[in-house]
């Protein structure tokens, strides 16, 4: 619980990048979950086909900025964000190409989605943690 109240009060560490990707995975799978209890299978595939495409780029994204910063140069984070993007495209096109029957195209956005929709869900949360301690 320490480690969500050190990312709230805006401590960003180590453990920041870590926390962040755990907490997209398990929105992904409640999204999912939620999409299946109150939609479609198809949905539901949607979110976590879109959830895992976006997953695995923000892991790419982390060790993008290691690379950068122990390298020194921002090619290297351009170079990875480059190859990332030509794979989600292609991730997608392959997706819609041959297993449109099996998702919900709202649900792949939704899923592709999830990392800014966390991101935002961090920030109201940093926010309402800094307006609680000037209150108090």
């Amino acid at each position: 619980m320490s480690g969500i109240r050190q990312v709230l009060r805006g401590e960003l560490g180590d453990n920041f990048t870590r926390f962040f990707i755990a907490a997209s995975w398990f929105l992904m799978a409640g999204a999912a979950l939620v999409a299946l209890l109150i939609s479609s299978e198809k949905m539901s595939v949607g979110i976590l086909i879109g959830g895992t495409i976006s997953g695995l780029n923000y892991i790419g994204l982390e060790k993008d900025c290691r690379r950068t910063v122990q390298w020194g140069t921002i090619a290297a984070y351009f170079g990875g964000l480059a190859v990332r993007m030509a794979l989600i495209a292609l991730a997608v096109t392959i997706a819609f190409l041959f297993f449109r029957n099996f998702f919900s195209p709202i649900g792949l956005f939704i899923g592709l989605s999830i990392g800014i929709i966390n991101f935002y869900i961090l920030v109201l949360g940093m926010l309402a943690y800094k307006f609680r301690v000037k209150e108090a």
